[in-house]
């Protein structure tokens, strides 16, 4: 989902280095020589288009590394451009932008040697909170080049496309699809907060379908949520501490609560760590598979993105992408 950027401007971001045209074999760090691809999202959260490039130039220049812009549109298949650009030499790949842009150049590198690296400019970062990647565009940049680690991603499959985050049908897929990009950009994360007190406010509950593996129930719930990160991307809640990124299996959270009381309550157990002691919250592991389906046409989110309505098949992919954390 991307164009290259004017051909006279691009002129000016294009560094190419013409010697290396296989891609590198990576261990558990980088080499001190990279040619990296460089994917940015420009209306990702409050971002200020030209500080950052000016920022990227002048960082990557200092460690010598040849390195391309682009700039996501919506328009095109990102993982294919970022195949490409491997096969083509590139070494490293870093994702500029919040988790939906994460989530579209990680299409690109499932069972790819090449690492991932994320500077997280977006409005909820959810990855970078699961991971501890650094929200300052800076201290971002130093991760690079200083102690660092490579961890092994799960995904999440659904029909060709791969997901990092959250996939989920119910009353929090209805408010993102009604958060417009200019709200978020103006108000943040408090959007999220808001529309889902006014949302809540509705009691809105929906009767699901669901497989997990083997398993068969139907439920009658508010929000089912299938998480392979623990971060909720607002402040320090949580969905669970058991819920990991790379523990090779997701969580199925099924939260039944109708009201807003109830919500609360969640809230409150969440930010003190005792999920589990809420009676409207039911947790399921998926090894292998998950079906979700509902008779409303309820939307389906993943990682910020609208994918379908009604239902939803995935499939768990894991140890997917390699990507660079502290």
């Amino acid at each position: 989902m991307l164009t290259r950027r004017s051909t006279d401007r691009m002129n000016e971001r294009l560094v190419t280095n013409h010697t290396r045209q296989e891609p590198a074999q990576f261990q558990e760090s980088i080499s001190p020589q990279q040619h990296v691809f460089v994917v940015l999202n420009p209306i990702a959260g409050n971002v200020n288009l030209e500080e950052v490039y000016r920022y990227l130039e002048r960082f990557m220049t200092e460690q010598k590394w040849s390195y391309e812009f682009y700039e996501t549109t919506g328009h095109t298949d990102l993982g294919a451009v970022v195949q490409e650009k491997i096969k083509a030499g590139a070494t490293l790949v870093i994702a500029v932008g919040g988790d939906g842009t994460l989530s579209e150049v990680a299409n690109g590198l499932v069972h790819s040697p090449v690492p991932l690296a994320l500077i997280p400019l977006g409005t909820g970062n959810v990855i970078a909170h699961e991971l501890g990647i650094p929200l300052n565009l800076d201290e971002a940049c130093q991760l690079l080049i200083r102690d660092h680690k490579i961890r092994h991603l799960d995904v999440m499959q659904v029909g060709s496309r791969y997901f990092i985050s959250h996939i989920s049908m119910g009353v929090y897929s209805l408010i993102v699809e009604e958060i417009k990009p200019d709200q978020k950009r103006r108000f943040g994360r408090m959007i999220y907060l808001w529309e889902a007190i006014r949302k809540l406010m509705g009691k809105n509950s929906w009767r699901f379908e669901v497989q997990v593996d083997e398993q068969t129930l139907s439920v009658r719930a508010s929000l089912i949520l299938v998480a392979n990160a623990g971060s909720v991307g607002l402040y320090a809640l949580q969905w669970g501490q058991h819920i990991s990124p790379d523990d090779q299996h997701l969580t199925v959270c099924i939260i039944k609560g109708r009201s807003i009381i109830a919500y609360l309550n969640l809230l409150w157990n969440m930010a003190r760590n005792r999920h589990y002691l809420d009676e409207n919250m039911i947790y399921l592991n998926a090894r292998q598979k998950i079906s979700i389906k509902t008779a409303q046409p309820l939307p389906v989110r993943a990682d910020g993105d609208i994918i379908g309505r009604s239902q939803v098949e995935i499939q768990v992919v894991p140890a997917a992408v390699r990507i660079l954390t502290r």
